[in-house]
């Protein structure tokens, strides 16, 4: 039976750790990875702009041996040119993986129904799965743990929030979000996210007052307010999300040796300050090289 990884509630909390540690073990040459695809061939749909997602699985399926045919959008016309169904099947009979950056979960939904072969959900509008992966790498890398560790997430309840939200439960991290009224993460994520924080004993919040959030962090996240899609919101996000912009004030409020994230691109001056993200806590590009290496793991557990 194929396999997919759609979503971070995919992995069990053994298999997201044997991920992050293969990850971590391919980093640092512990594990040969140069034949692991010898042949295979990645198909890499999108319909938004990327820079660190093509990029790291372009070379991700190059240094496992493989090779990736790029799909841009006036490629294929996902959906309009061809029906979604359609694509999934023929790209089944070439390739032995997709990749997909979309801007809806139904596409990405309905591409892993139609392909035979193993889909990955390089980013849709309600989950960001690959980053978390790299995200908790990095933070393994920085913290040594999981759990006994906080992560707040300053901003909107985002594809990236959900993923978090979702990584932390799984693995008994704590996780607080601090955003506006009316931008929380989908009701849906959260009550997923709890019922799965009960079996590891992390505590999920939801919090509009951003101190709150950010009090005691270990680990301090934030994402641009307005994504690609909400371009016509720009101005009403630029009203709501300023007192949750992480600066150095918000920073003190976190604990002293607290690491700072951001899956990039990064709007300095908006959601974060120049001073934090080139701070000694920020560790974002350690985190965006991490993008290479733990889809590099995901794709060696879906290719075996």
């Amino acid at each position: 039976m194929k396999r997919d990884f759609l979503s971070i509630d995919t992995y069990t909390p053994e298999k997201f750790m044997e991920i992050v540690q293969r990850a971590i073990d391919f980093k640092t040459g512990k594990v040969e990875y140069g034949n692991l695809a010898k042949g295979k061939s990645l198909a890499m749909i999108f319909e938004k702009q990327s820079l660190r997602t093509r990029m790291t699985f372009e070379i991700g399926i190059a240094k496992l041996g493989g090779h990736a045919v790029y799909l841009q959008p006036s490629d294929i016309g996902l959906g309009t040119r061809e029906p979604v169904k359609d694509v999934a099947r023929n790209i089944t009979r070439w390739c032995d993986i997709i990749m997909a950056r979309v801007f809806l979960n139904s596409t990405i939904v309905e591409l892993a129904q139609y392909a035979n072969i193993p889909v990955v959900n390089a980013l849709c509008d309600i989950e960001h799965p690959c980053q978390a992966m790299a995200d908790f790498q990095t933070i393994y890398e920085h913290k040594g743990r999981f759990k006994g560790l906080k992560l707040a997430f300053l901003g909107d309840g985002n594809n990236v929030a959900h993923s978090l939200m979702l990584s932390c439960a799984k693995m008994g991290m704590d996780f607080a979000i601090g955003c506006p009224e009316d931008y929380e993460p989908m009701l849906g994520i959260t009550k997923r996210a709890l019922e799965i924080a009960e079996t590891s004993g992390a505590k999920i919040e939801i919090e509009n007052d951003p101190i709150k959030a950010i009090k005691d962090a270990d680990i301090v996240y934030t994402d641009v307010w307005t994504s690609m899609g909400q371009e016509l919101e720009n101005e009403k996000r630029l009203k709501a999300f300023p007192p949750y912009q992480v600066n150095s004030e918000l920073m003190k409020h976190a604990k002293d040796d607290a690491i700072v994230l951001h899956c990039l691109p990064a709007k300095r001056g908006l959601e974060i300050t120049d001073e934090v993200i080139e701070s000694p806590n920020s560790v974002v590009f350690d985190e965006a090289e991490n993008r290479l290496w733990a889809q590099m793991a995901v794709m060696a557990d879906l290719l075996s």
